[in-house]
């Protein structure tokens, strides 16, 4: 399998309202993460992809989840061009 050139990045808080917000994002994505990884009560969700037609597809199926309080992350990041990645939703809190 050829590189991921592109990644959607998720971010959900493990609140109570946790397992109801993955099972919607799980739905709305229609395929499991290829990574995902629980840390410090956030767990974060993983798609890659080579081609950037279907990593935008992706975060803009994904995108109404933005207005939920415990999804704290949704970016598109793309490895060959940095800038050109797109944050829809950044509401992590620096660490000090």
């Amino acid at each position: 399998m050829a590189t991921a050139k592109f990644d959607v990045i998720v971010w959900v808080k493990k609140t109570d309202a946790f397992r109801e917000s993955r099972d919607e994002l799980l739905h709305l994505a229609g395929d499991e993460p290829n990574e995902s990884t629980e840390y410090e009560g956030m767990v974060d969700f993983h798609w890659g992809f080579v081609h950037l037609i279907d990593a935008e597809r992706l975060a803009a199926t994904l995108s109404p989840l933005t207005v939920r309080p415990e999804v704290v992350l949704l970016r598109l990041s793309n490895y060959d061009n940095l800038d050109a990645s797109v944050t829809y939703k950044d509401e992590r809190i620096p660490r000090h």
